[in-house]
């Protein structure tokens, strides 16, 4: 029930006057090798909306093989996760939760106040959690991205572009293939409350079994989603869709045509096809002002 009232609120949220950008960014690549085997205006800046939690979880993975923490280490919620606006799991100032929790939580059904949780376990701060999501983009490459906050709630500072997404998928997948597990996960319970996957994306294509969705009135539909056909494994990002099927239906096609190519065919890799920074510069901007949440 609290995910069908949310979903009420976000279309009340989204009125006539919000249109987005013509065009929906995309970029197809294979997972092993890097190589792009489609993309178009890749290098657009665009709002992450909840695609930002999976540099969140990019974090915690990289404390838990650093041993800072471990998947039963218990995060104390304080008052500012737990007055996060919805999507939320609705845990309490005072109460622990578990990192293996918390990493499903937001994996799943992208929880504000455990993003928040995880931040503050971590780093102390969102905001200085937020600083490192930004050296850790740099550090991989991501040129496009910049954050601020652990949760992809609407901020005008916080961006990045297809190809930035693709890389982070990407090195989720190789630097921790043990906890890729987590993006399949399709639904938990929490204090007796049933919660499902919002990536719908994993029930309807065959070969799916992870990553992400993100949502707000300013970025549109987001969707970053992995499959595998035999020994071929692709990532896809799209971005900017104008509803959930129109996201669905676009992923879908780009990744049949991704499948049809040879794995082995020579390309460009994901760093060496990026745009120029007159290119970046002058791309369409992403839609400023919006304050609907991310789902």
């Amino acid at each position: 029930m609290r995910q069908i009232l949310f979903s009420m609120l976000l279309c009340m949220c989204c009125g006539a006057s919000q249109s987005l950008q013509a065009g929906m960014p995309y970029i197809v690549v294979e997972a092993q090798s890097g190589t792009v085997i489609k993309q178009l205006d890749a290098d657009v800046p665009w709002y992450p909306a909840s695609l930002t939690k999976m540099m969140t979880l990019y974090l915690a993975f990289q404390s838990i093989k650093k041993h800072d923490l471990s998947l039963n280490t218990l995060l104390k919620v304080s008052a500012r996760a737990q007055v996060q606006p919805a999507m939320k799991l609705g845990v309490l100032k005072g109460e622990k939760i578990t990192v293996r929790k918390a990493i499903i939580a937001l994996a799943t059904v992208s929880s504000n106040d455990v993003a928040v949780v995880l931040a503050e376990g971590i780093s102390g701060t969102e905001k200085k959690f937020a600083e490192e999501m930004s050296a850790q983009a740099r550090r991989m490459g991501m040129r496009d991205s910049m954050f601020t906050n652990a949760t992809g709630l609407p901020d005008a500072s916080q961006v990045s572009s297809a190809r930035d997404l693709a890389i982070l998928a990407r090195r989720l997948l190789l630097d921790f293939p043990e906890y890729y597990y987590f993006f399949s996960n399709r639904s938990f319970q929490y204090k007796g409350e049933s919660f499902v996957s919002h990536n719908r994306f994993l029930n309807t294509y065959p070969g799916a079994d992870g990553f992400k969705t993100g949502y707000t009135c300013g970025s549109g539909y987001n969707l970053v989603a992995s499959a595998r056909k035999r020994d071929n494994r692709l990532i896809v990002v799209l971005l900017g869709a104008q509803s959930g099927k129109q996201r669905g239906d676009k992923v879908k096609e780009l990744m049949d045509q991704g499948f049809k190519i040879n794995p082995d065919a020579p390309g460009l890799t994901l760093l060496a096809l990026r745009g120029s920074v007159s290119a970046r510069l002058s791309a369409p901007a992403v839609l400023k002002g919006s304050h609907c949440q991310p789902l």
